[in-house]
């Protein structure tokens, strides 16, 4: 693979750096040198250059392969956009230039078996349709980027939803969960109004009677007063913490939807 890509970085000194400009070039397929073609794809990785490549292959012209020896291989498989003979297609891709230019450089062999490489001295005419199947490769290359970004979009918005449902489901736990608290603070608050007008009542009772029972009922008043003036400062807590947690809730409903909108409006202009 090092010598491969070795020779890749030799050709690239030799061939022109501009997209879609179709050389011939020799290459090595294990200690074979092979003769074929070359063209550079700029803005795609040799990966991405690659898969676009065997898709293209293998599900527009229905061929199967294999990778040996660091190519891409389709041995013996008829391809219409070369001819109507049987081929051994062999291609592979390597990353050329400095990081900054980098491009990918795409060497592509047909054969009509055992080694006899097509070139354009040997077979004029099915050299051109190579060439011009390398020429559209750019083409290729930006569809199918287009289309995993499309399959990208439709996995992020399905994971979207699920995550928007979830949180609407959450949202309605906590509402529910703050409508039954503020109910409670209510009736708490409303017992406890009652309590300090029982306990002043009393108060009033015991002023002028000094009665040491009534003494005792104000002092167990006061003590029931104080354990709900407790709830009542405990569920006042909890409606904070509640609150706070439907704000979440709500900050992330809302990016939810920012995020399904700008990923919608992708897809549609990808789509059109």
């Amino acid at each position: 693979m090092k010598k491969i890509f070795a020779l890749f970085a030799f050709i690239g000194v030799l061939c022109s750096v501009s997209a879609q400009k179709v050389n011939e070039t020799v290459t090595m397929f294990g200690k074979d040198q092979l003769t074929g073609f070359t063209v550079n794809i700029d803005n795609a990785s040799p990966e991405i250059v690659a898969a676009a490549m065997a898709n293209k292959f293998e599900k527009e012209f229905f061929m199967k392969g294999s990778f040996k020896k660091g190519f891409h291989v389709y041995e013996s498989q008829p391809c219409a956009a070369f001819g109507e003979a049987r081929y051994d297609t062999y291609f592979a891709t390597a990353p050329v230039g400095k990081k900054k230019d980098q491009y990918t450089q795409v060497v592509l062999v047909v054969s009509t078996g055992n080694m006899n490489c097509i070139t354009f001295s040997n077979d004029p005419r099915t050299s051109r349709n190579i060439v011009s199947f390398l020429e559209g490769l750019k083409y290729d290359v930006e569809k199918y980027k287009t289309e995993l970004r499309i399959k990208q979009l439709e996995t992020e918005l399905a994971n979207l939803k699920k995550d928007r449902e979830s949180l609407k489901k959450d949202q309605d736990k906590v509402n529910e969960k703050l409508n039954m608290t503020n109910d409670e603070i209510k009736k708490l608050s409303d017992r406890i109004e009652d309590k300090t007008s029982e306990i002043e009542k009393m108060q009033d009772q015991y002023n002028q009677s000094h009665d040491a029972a009534l003494k005792e009922q104000i002092a167990a008043a006061v003590k029931e007063k104080q354990t709900m003036q407790k709830s009542h400062s405990s569920k006042q807590k909890s409606l904070l913490s509640m609150n706070n947690e439907l704000y979440k809730i709500n900050s992330k409903l809302e990016a939810n939807a920012k995020a399904t909108e700008e990923k919608e409006a992708e897809l549609k202009k990808l789509k059109q």
